[in-house]
C-alpha cells in the first residue's frame, strides 16, 4: 500500500493540474482574437498549430519571434516577415511584437530588396524610393493592426508617425499619428512639437499655432520647467503670424 501511495498522489496531482489548466484556458480564451488561415499558413509547418491546440500561444509566440531573428540575420525577407506576423497573431496583446514588426518591415526589408537587386549603385533612385514607400506602407498596415489589439498604443503611434514622415513622405498622415500620440498619457515631449510643425508646413499655420498653444497651456506649462524650448517655438510662430501683443500667449514670469 505504501509503495503505491506516491503513484496515487502523482496521478491526482496530474489530473488536478489538467483540470485547473482547462478551467483557466476557458476563462482567457474569449479575450484572445481568433487566428485566421492567412496568419497560420506561413508557419503551419513550424509547430504553431500544436501550440495553439495546447493553449500555449504566448510561449509559441516567443519561440516564433526568436526564430524570426534567424531569418532577420539571413536577410530572408519572406521568412522574417512571415514569422514576425505570426508572432503578432499568436500574442496580439504584445506591443513589442507589433512595434518591432512594423519597424523591421518598414525600414529593413526595403534595404534587403535593394541589395538583392544589385545594390544602391545599380538600382535606380526612383525604384529605391518606390520600394521604401511600399515596405513603409506594409509596416504601417502592421502597426494599424496592432492598434486594434495592443494595450499600449503610444509606441505604435509614434512608430507609425515616423514611418509616415520619413519613408512615405506623407506629412498629413504623419501629423495624424503624432496628434493621436500627443494626447495620450506619458506622451513623449516631441510628439506635440512634430505634430504642430507638420501642420505648419502643410499650410495650416493658424490651426497649428492654436493647437500647440493650447497643448502647452494644458500639458506643459505646469510640468517641471514649463518646457521652455516649446514656448520658444510658440513665440516663433507668433512672430511669423505677426500677432498683436494682445493675441499672443501671455508672457511668463520666468521668460527673459
Amino acid at each position: 500500500m505504501r509503495r503505491s501511495s506516491p503513484w496515487v498522489i502523482a496521478v491526482v496531482l496530474i489530473l488536478g493540474a489538467g483540470y485547473f489548466s482547462e478551467c483557466s484556458w476557458k476563462k482567457i480564451r474569449p479575450c484572445i482574437p481568433e487566428i485566421g488561415r492567412k496568419e497560420l499558413e506561413p508557419t503551419i509547418g513550424q509547430g504553431v498549430l500544436l501550440g495553439i491546440l495546447g493553449g500555449f500561444r504566448t510561449v509559441v509566440a516567443d519561440l516564433t519571434w526568436i526564430r524570426s531573428y534567424v531569418m532577420w540575420e539571413r536577410r530572408d525577407r519572406a521568412g522574417c516577415e512571415a514569422l514576425m506576423r505570426a508572432a503578432c497573431a499568436l500574442d496580439p496583446h504584445s506591443r513589442y511584437f507589433w512595434e518591432n514588426t512594423g519597424y523591421s518591415i518598414g525600414y529593413d526589408l526595403a534595404h534587403w530588396e535593394i541589395i538583392r537587386r544589385g545594390g544602391y549603385k545599380n538600382v535606380p533612385q526612383e525604384t529605391q524610393e518606390r520600394l521604401f514607400r511600399s515596405y513603409a506602407r506594409r509596416g504601417l498596415d502592421v502597426l494599424d493592426d496592432g492598434l486594434n489589439y495592443s494595450k499600449s498604443k503610444l509606441p505604435l503611434l509614434v512608430c507609425a508617425g515616423q514611418l509616415a514622415e520619413i519613408k512615405l513622405k506623407d506629412s498629413a498622415l504623419a501629423s495624424r499619428y503624432y496628434h493621436e500620440a500627443a494626447v495620450l498619457p506619458y506622451a513623449p515631449w516631441y510628439a506635440a512639437r512634430i505634430a504642430a510643425h507638420l501642420d505648419w508646413d502643410l499650410g495650416k499655420r493658424e490651426e497649428a499655432y492654436q493647437w500647440y498653444r493650447g497643448y502647452w497651456l494644458s500639458r506643459m506649462k505646469g510640468v517641471d520647467d514649463g518646457y521652455p524650448d516649446d514656448l520658444v517655438q510658440i513665440r516663433e510662430m507668433e512672430k511669423q503670424l505677426k500677432l498683436t501683443p494682445q493675441a499672443r500667449l501671455p508672457k511668463q514670469a520666468w521668460e527673459k
